[in-house]
């Protein structure tokens, strides 16, 4: 199991046995660098505990336990959970800040604490199957635990089909699950207890606009300067958007050195974002790194990419998003990243089209249906072209006119439309996707204020609370660990977070502006032609090279494995009818494929 890890933590490697319980830890040396290793263990190691991530408020911890008479013998924060746990038992788990997910042994008690942090930014699944428990921080390990998998679980791959990508606390097999964000675990002799130790704590803000600017500004100030604490060198991704910047412009005026920051640029143009990287580093002197890919360097990189996924995950980003974390991993143990910002401060497409959405259903549902929609639908789309990527987001704007608003949302994000969801044959990835959704926006209910409840303000906490860690920042873990990268997300941040959650959605998009209060509370740190640019989203032309360079692959893949989860021959007719330009499917083949490079994988490894 712990081989399977060695990408993590290839600096150093522990493993302890104590009666019932084995634990092991693959070590990514980042504080205290020569006493760090793990498991760590208290004054007479009746606790101990194996952990990933970072404690940004340590020292102040570290300093009370002192004050309470515990004897620390290292200077990592790991070892202050340990001390912790002795003053506080199970609940110290409340006064954590940062990002983490770990396991804690008390000896004398036989029980074992595992947790995630408050928004899910590290991962942590465990397997249970009536027998034995393992726990683990990827998939890969738990298959090789000898505890039961239980199969595959059908409703995971069906909200797969929907969403591209398998959410909390569900695995792609039915004795493995995630802890959800903010979950504990208690495993002892009495059983298993669950408990969720954090929840958003909203208060709706009626302050003026200023106010929440400088208010943002503070919180987030403090968040990057929490991240920089760090014994080894570190840096920033930089892509030349309104996040990144932000984040390397408060790096800027918190180091006394030049920041190192790192682009990797698309030799397609349409892709490309190192021009405005290139010129956000100049504006902050940054010490900037910048590396160019080819298409088919992207291409040669897909087998190892997924050879090395637990279950399937669709999003195409994640190609790139290991491109600059190889690149970042050369020089650097670890980066800053701008993720969270835009299901914050409404920075995606989908939120503009919500926000016209409103108007959109004002128009009589028989000119929509009968009229509207059917020209629309009937144009060719490409993303090669302007106009036919402007005929894709208008195909997507057509869903909108639904009423619902959490169907709605689905309708933003859905993996397949209506002509590939018929190729389904045993599972009904819409009407999975739509109960996820409707489940989420009834959860924010519990948590948003009622003056917070709009239908826009309620997808971005939805997006916050359950996109973001099951898509957005999974696949930033998958991509960065894979190449031994820590990747720190300040907007992340509990503080920025709730902050942000509690302002006026007025305050974050406008008809004309999206991120309305982030532009101007860091105005000063942007370049103009930065600050007033589109958002342009990292990804690639997957969709073309399905209809060319993966062509055949594609077919090859898609009928290799057997499975009566689709209609084989209905995929292939989609793939046809894809290639020839009259529909998009890109994001439902991608899909298709990467589940049938896991599902082949699986089955040649006699997994499943």
């Amino acid at each position: 199991m712990n081989a399977c890890l060695a990408h993590r933590g290839p600096d150093d490697s522990g493993i302890f046995r104590d009666g019932p319980v084995g634990l092991a830890h693959t070590r990514l040396s980042i504080i205290d660098l020569s006493t760090g290793k793990q498991p760590i263990f208290n004054e007479d190691e009746t606790v101990s505990v194996v952990f990933n991530g970072e404690i940004y408020n340590y020292r102040s911890l570290r300093s009370s336990l002192s004050n309470a008479g515990h004897t620390f013998s290292t200077k990592t924060d790991t070892e202050v959970l340990v001390h912790l746990y002795e003053e506080h038992g199970p609940s110290f788990v409340d006064r954590l800040k940062g990002m983490f997910a770990f396991a804690l042994w008390d000896h004398d008690d036989e029980r074992l604490l595992l947790a995630r942090d408050p928004l899910g930014i590290k991962p942590l699944l465990l397997a249970d199957d009536g027998d034995r428990i393992a726990f683990a921080s990827e998939l890969p390990a738990l298959l090789e635990s000898g505890v039961n998998h239980g199969g595959v679980n059908r409703q995971s791959i069906s909200q797969y089909f929907a969403l591209g990508y398998i959410p909390a606390s569900m695995t792609a097999f039915r004795n493995i699950r995630k802890l959800r964000p903010g979950e504990q675990v208690i495993v002892s002799e009495e059983g298993v207890e669950q408990r969720q130790f954090y929840t958003p704590t909203i208060n709706s803000r009626d302050v003026s606009f200023d106010t929440a600017v400088n208010g943002l500004r503070d919180r987030l100030e403090d968040a990057v300067e929490e991240r920089l604490m760090s014994d080894v060198p570190l840096g920033a991704f930089l892509s030349g958007g309104i996040d990144s910047s932000i984040i390397v412009g408060l790096m800027t005026d918190l180091s006394d050195s030049p920041v190192r920051t790192f682009t990797v640029g698309f030799e397609e143009s349409r892709f490309d974002e190192s021009w405005a990287a290139r010129e956000v580093a100049e504006y902050h002197d940054t010490d900037h790194t910048e590396y160019t890919v080819s298409p088919s360097e992207v291409r040669d990189a897909i087998p190892n990419v997924l050879g090395q996924l637990g279950e399937p995950f669709a999003d195409q980003s994640l190609l790139p998003t290991y491109a600059v974390s190889r690149e970042t991993s050369r020089d650097v143990k670890v980066a800053l990243s701008g993720d969270g910002a835009d299901e914050l401060f409404a920075g995606y497409s989908r939120y503009r089209g919500e926000y016209y959405a409103n108007h959109y259903r004002r128009i009589p549902s028989t000119v929509r249906t009968s009229l509207l929609e059917p020209v629309v639908n009937r144009l060719d789309v490409s993303r090669r072209t302007t106009r036919g990527e402007l005929v894709r987001k208008g195909q997507k704007f057509l869903g909108g006119g639904e009423p619902d608003p959490a169907i709605r949302h689905f309708e933003w994000a859905r993996v397949p439309d209506d002509e590939a969801a018929v190729t389904f044959d045993q599972i009904a990835p819409v009407e999975a996707g739509r109960q996820v959704l409707k489940k989420q926006h009834e959860a924010a209910g519990d948590y948003l204020p009622t003056e917070r409840q709009d239908e826009l303000a309620t997808m971005l906490a939805v997006d916050t609370q359950f996109g973001l860690p099951n898509q957005i920042l999974h696949k930033t873990d998958l991509a960065s660990m894979q190449n031994s990268l820590e990747v720190r997300v300040p907007f992340v941040d509990t503080d920025v977070v709730e902050y942000a959650m509690s302002l006026p959605t007025e305050y974050k998009i406008t008809p004309r502006k999206q991120k309305r209060v982030l532009k101007r509370a860091f105005d000063d740190l942007l370049p103009k032609p930065i600050l007033e640019r589109g958002k342009q989203g990292f990804d690639m032309p997957i969709g073309e090279w399905l209809k060319d360079d993966l062509y055949s692959e594609f077919r090859e893949t898609v009928t290799s494995i057997d499975t009566d989860l689709f209609d084989t021959r209905g995929v292939l007719s989609v793939l046809d009818n894809h290639r020839t330009g009259a529909a998009e499917h890109g994001k439902f083949l991608w899909s298709v494929y990467v589940f049938a490079r896991w599902h082949r994988q699986m089955t040649q490894r006699g997994v499943i």
